[in-house]
């Protein structure tokens, strides 16, 4: 029996998913009847099956995989909820609904939507999980690259009854025990080390070519560690399109290392480094990515940014 996999939304991850799942055969589907024209074809490319409501949806669905901006994954779990509720809604599923939350969140806001499950759709077995590394992609020699995609909480998804194992292990899950938090919380600690590291770069080099001093800073880069020049400038370029998104992430990991990691307010640092993302968001918003496509090209405009913004 195929499984039908539901995805909300199709960004970029979204997409990639969409499509390494459609290469093993899944049944892919999604509701994006209330956004562009341009995401519609950009589902439709990846044969994915756009319905028209999220009624729709959660009756043909075995998985839904929420993949969104962390500051709409308790609206999204609420999507699916109300659709929950019509008293068609599973009438024609013999096997419960799987819901894999695989947002940027910290364990608090995953243990507060499995709760609104819990309450309101108890029938629904939710995972908690995030996605570490980019979105997956066809190589030449037609094998995937893939993230990984750790998951936690009582319903191990090897366990599940329609092609439970399959999924599993094209997604390349790894099962990290049953407490719903611990995925996220693990996803937290990884993007602050690589999206923390994006944020200091962007700073540092920002500085510099306030100070007239980048070439001089890539000189010392060059001669004492040459891959850390490599990883800032690639990751300089590489965030200017995700910066929004990066926003409500860094709150989220500031929040995961207050709570679970013991720091209270030490954890802060997270919170500036939200703004710092905003500010990119903001210059990218007003002016557009075209032309971001060097580092120094993004500090020259990021420079220019912050200080209109101080003035």
């Amino acid at each position: 029996m195929t499984a039908t996999v539901a995805i909300l939304s199709i960004g970029q991850m979204g997409l990639g998913v969409a499509s390494l799942l459609r290469a093993h055969d899944f049944r892919v589907i999604t509701n994006v009847s209330d956004r562009s024209t341009a995401t519609q074809d950009r589902a439709t490319s990846a044969s994915i099956e756009l319905l028209t409501s999220d009624i729709e949806l959660v009756q043909q669905a075995d998985y839904v995989l929420s993949i969104v901006p962390p500051k709409d994954s308790t609206s999204t779990a609420q999507r699916i909820i109300e659709a929950l509720k019509h008293d068609d809604a599973r009438k024609d599923k013999k096997e419960a609904l799987w819901y894999l939350d695989l947002n940027a969140g910290s364990p608090d806001s995953a243990r507060d939507i499995y709760l609104a499950f819990a309450s309101d759709a108890k029938a629904v077995k939710f995972i908690d999980g995030g996605i570490i590394g980019g979105s997956p992609s066809q190589k030449q020699d037609g094998s995937w690259s893939r993230p990984g995609i750790p998951l936690s909480g009582p319903h191990a998804l090897s366990s599940a009854p329609i092609s439970g194992a399959q999924l599993a292990s094209i997604l390349n899950t790894r099962h990290l025990g049953p407490e719903i938090g611990t995925a996220s919380g693990l996803k937290a600690c990884f993007a602050a080390l690589s999206k923390g590291f994006t944020a200091l770069a962007l700073q540092s080099y920002t500085t510099a070519a306030n100070l007239h001093v980048l070439p001089d800073l890539r000189h010392y880069l060059d001669e004492y560690s040459p891959s850390a020049r490599d990883k800032a400038e690639k990751s300089i370029v590489g965030c200017t399109t995700k910066a929004y998104r990066w926003v409500e992430e860094m709150h989220q990991i500031g929040q995961t290392f207050s709570v679970q990691g013991g720091f209270g307010e030490q954890a802060r640092v997270f919170r500036e480094i939200a703004g710092v993302y905003q500010g990119l968001a903001d210059l990218v918003d007003a002016q557009g990515a075209e032309g971001l496509d060097s580092a120094d090209a993004v500090v020259g405009e990021l420079g220019g940014h912050v200080q209109r913004r101080s003035e």
